[in-house]
Formats: structure tokens, sequence, C-alpha cells
């Protein structure tokens, strides 16, 4: 029985199991098991409804903190500040003096001794013309000539040369008083700076010592104003020793230049007088050989100028034509910009300017402007494609001027510069920029970021007395601000009190670029 019964059982279906006696029934008590399963369901819900939570809160606050303090609080250390005006213009660098090198020869050329971009010197042989078929007529008439005839055309020919050879000379001699003059004019112009700034800084000193020293003798012999003082004496003795050879330059100039027009006058009156005293004698046969030989001077091609060859026309074992290369003046320079019309009354004659280029700090320049045109013609900023009146309109008129570069670094013709000429005296005073100051019933006043700690800073409100007013900046001639100040660029932003995160313009940027704030970076390398 107890076998068949145990066989009966091993062959039987497996009996479903129900739910309800499983676990119980859903509206009745629930068997022990089920409650823990229940209860570990319902508290990993929790638990997860408190951490979604914390994240939610602290993504929020993240949030809040963002938007508070975005990328801080633009601010500008108080201080010193130039308030020189100036009007900016660009344009491209010029040489002074271009020279298309030609010949009047009509024979082949037969060797091209330079190549473009080659430097040569005044005097150098740039190109040499074949001279075959005028030595080959050279003797044919020196056959058919008489003795007589030859003497003849080669008086001529020397009085010719010799009176070219003067006017080459007397060139080279003005070229050098002139470079004379220049170099005189810029040490002069150097010590100038020099005595003013030497007379800045004396001024600086005696006012410092003023206001400690209980009297003058006690200012004078303060050791920072004795050595101001001896300084400026060593360049106020430095500018008249300058200013006395710059005008002794100046003066032997005109010197120079009546003793080579006198030198041309001889010469040229020597040469017509030979040519004059052959006339009756020499027959068409002296006069051609004299041209000839005139001709073979001048198969040897030399440049006019110091400079850099640019262009080249010619062609070696082709005829010449005329023009047979370009050279330009590379060590004086130029740029012919525009002026535009809302700055035309603010730029004259020999106002100093300042050349650089943004893409390449080692270029720089000084200069002056030499001329302004008294008219005005449509600006050359209209684009190539714009065909309408309106698009011209819409531009600035725009007035030419010649600015002329007298020292610079590293300047190339052919650069793209920025000219900045400065149209007032130039001045460095206290000052803040001119959207930081507010005004209020008791007065202008400005915010500014004093530190809290960790990084953060306190909007503090400070009176200020103003000056002056420039193109950017307003002097203060008074008030609560203290040098190093963080004056609030834009306290639109910001309220009295109010704590924020800051970012500071940068003193040493051309480009007005930002620094962050040196305690936020090094709290976000610690939390790093």
């Amino acid at each position: 029985m107890s076998e068949q019964t145990t066989n009966q059982t091993s062959t039987e279906a497996p009996k479903k199991v129900n739910w309800n006696e499983q676990y119980g029934k859903k509206n009745g008590k629930k068997k022990g098991k089920k409650g823990l399963i229940i209860g570990l369901a319902i508290a990993a819900v929790v638990v997860g409804v408190i951490v979604y939570g914390f994240i939610k809160v602290k993504s929020a606050v993240q949030t809040a903190q963002d938007t508070l303090l975005g990328d801080g609080t633009l601010v500008e250390a108080y201080g010193e500040k130039d308030m020189s005006t100036y009007v900016d213009t660009t344009g491209t660098v010029e040489s002074q003096n271009t020279e298309t090198v030609y010949t009047t020869l009509q024979y082949p050329v037969e060797e091209i001794k330079v190549s473009v971009g080659d430097h040569v010197k005044k005097g150098d042989v740039v190109c040499i013309i074949d001279d075959t078929e005028i030595e080959t007529k050279i003797s044919d008439l020196e056959a058919q000539a008489s003795d007589a005839d030859r003497v003849a055309a080669k008086q001529i020919e020397q009085a010719n040369h010799t009176l070219s050879n003067t006017a080459s000379s007397n060139s080279r001699t003005l070229d050098s008083a002139n470079q004379g003059i220049s170099e005189a004019k810029k040490a002069f112009d150097d010590a100038d700076t020099d005595y003013y700034e030497k007379l800045a800084t004396y001024n600086s000193e005696y006012e410092k010592a003023a206001k400690v020293a209980t009297s003058t003798d006690a200012i004078e012999n303060n050791a920072s104003v004795k050595a101001a003082k001896a300084a400026l004496d060593t360049a106020s003795d430095t500018w008249y020793a300058k200013q006395y050879a710059y005008y002794s330059a100046t003066d032997s100039y005109s010197d120079t230049a009546a003793a080579a027009s006198e030198s041309y006058t001889t010469a040229k009156d020597s040469a017509d007088l030979t040519i004059i005293n052959n006339t009756s004698s020499y027959s068409a046969t002296a006069s051609q050989l004299a041209s000839y030989y005139d001709m073979k001077n001048k198969t040897v091609v030399i440049a006019p100028i110091d400079g850099i060859v640019t262009n080249i026309q010619a062609a070696e074992g082709a005829v010449a034509t005329g023009q047979l290369m370009t050279i330009m003046d590379d060590k004086n320079l130029e740029l012919n910009v525009e002026i535009k019309e809302k700055d035309i009354f603010l730029v004259n004659e020999g106002m100093e300017v300042e050349f650089s280029n943004s893409a390449l700090e080692n270029v720089t320049g000084t200069g002056k402007v030499e001329s302004i045109n008294d008219f005005a013609a449509p600006s050359t900023a209209v684009s190539a494609s714009s065909s309408s009146q309106t698009a011209a309109a819409a531009v600035d008129n725009a007035f030419k001027a010649k600015l002329v570069v007298t020292d610079y670094t590293d300047m190339l013709l052919g650069m793209k510069v920025k000219a900045r000429i400065s149209t007032g005296e130039e001045m460095k005073t206290n000052a803040v920029p001119y959207t930081a100051i507010s005004a209020s019933a008791e007065g202008d006043y400005v915010y500014v970021a004093e530190e809290a700690g960790n990084g953060m800073y306190t909007v503090v409100k400070k009176t200020i007395t103003k000056g002056m007013s420039g193109d950017y900046y307003v002097q203060v001639t008074g008030g609560e601000l203290e040098p190093g100040d963080k004056v609030i660029v834009y306290p639109m932003t910001v309220t009295e009190g109010g704590i924020v995160s800051i970012k500071e313009k940068d003193a040493d940027s051309k480009d007005g670029s930002v620094v962050e704030d040196k305690d936020t970076e090094e709290e976000t390398t610690e939390d790093k």
C-alpha cells in the first residue's frame, strides 16, 4: 500500500499552487514572507524619493548659483589711466619713394642682374642691354669719320657724361644731407620726449615729498627728489644739444643744396659750351657718333635709389620697351589713410601717430600727419559687390591723409597696420570707466568689490568727485576711492551689500580681455 502510494505520487501531475494558498487573500491577512517583501519595496521607494529629491535640490542650488554668479562681475582696478584723445584708422605700408627704372634704348636685354625681392643700393648695376649693334655702328661711324669728327664726338660725349655724373653726385649729397636732418630730428624728438618724462617724474617725487616734509629745504634734500632733479638736469642738457644739432643740420642743408645746384649749373654750362664750340666744325657723322657713344654708356643700367626690387617688367633676350623694373625705398615709409568725416576737424598736420599690428606685437612705429586733403570722397570701405548709390551713401565720406613713418620696428611694405593719431594733449590721471559711475541726490558714486572670503566679494558704495571726461574714462579728482580698489564696471548688475564673484580686466592686455580672480582659481583647484 505504501509502495503503491509512492508509485502513484511519482506518476501524478504536479499540483498547481493557488495564489491565495501561497500568499493569502488580497483582502485578507498576509503571511509573514509577503509582509517582508512589501516592506522592502516600500523602503526602496522611500530611499529613491529621498535620493531623487537630494539630486533635484542640489541641481536647483547649483542652477541658482550659476544664475546669480554667472561668469563673474567685471571689475577694473582704480588707478592711473590714459585719457589722451585719439583718432584711429588703418592703412597699408607704402614707400615714400618709388622709382621705375627705364631705358630709352630699343635693343635686347642681355642680362638682368637682380630678382624680385632683392635689396639694391643706389648705383648698383641692375640690368645690361646688349650693345652688339651699338658697337658695330660705332665702328662703322668711326671708320667714316675724320679725326676732327672723332675728337668732337668724344668731347661732346665726355661733356654729357660729366653732366650726368655731376647730377648723380649732387643727388647723393642731398640724400645724405636729408638723412642727416632726419636722424638729427629723431634724436631731438627723443630728447624732447625724455625731458618731459623726467620732468613729470621730478614733479611727482616733489609732490610726494611735500606731503611729509616740513620745509622747502627738506623737500629738495629728499633722496628721491634729488635723484629726479639730477636726471632732469641731464635730460635738459641733452635737449639743448640735440636741438642745436638739428638746427645746424637744417641750416647746412641749404648750403649743401646751393653748392649742388651751382656745381650742376657749371657742368651744364660746360657741356653746352662744348656742343656750341663744335657745332660749326663737326659733321653729321660726328653728331651720330656722339649719339652712339651716349647710347653705349646707357647700356649699363644702374639703380637710381636704395631699396627693394618689387617688380621686373623686362625679360632677358627680349627687346627693351621702356620700363625695366620697379624699385621701392623700403626704409622711408608712409601710409595713405582715410579720416572719417566725423573726425576730420580733430586731425591736424604735424600730429603724432603710433603704428601697430594687432596680429604681430613686434610691428610698431611712430610718425606724423604730413598732409590732409581738404575735400572728401566716398570711403573705399564700400563693398566691391555694392553697385547701388544707397550702399555708398551708407558709408561715411572720407578725407585722404598721408602719414609719414619716422621710426619703426619690423614694419614691411604692404603690411596692414593700425594708425593711432594723437589729437590732444597726452594725459594720464586717476580715472574710472564712465559706465561705472552712478548718481544720486548726494552726488556721484561707484560700486567697489571688497573681499568677503572664499573668493567672494561684497559690493560696497564709494563716493567720487568727477573731473574731465574722455571717450571711455572719467577723471576722479576726489572722493573715497583708494588706488587698487576693484571698481565694478557695470553697476546695474549688482546691488549694494550683495555678494559676487569677479573677473578683472587685464591691465596688460591690449584687447581688453579679462583674467579670473586668483582666489577663485585657487579654491577651484583645491576642490578638484
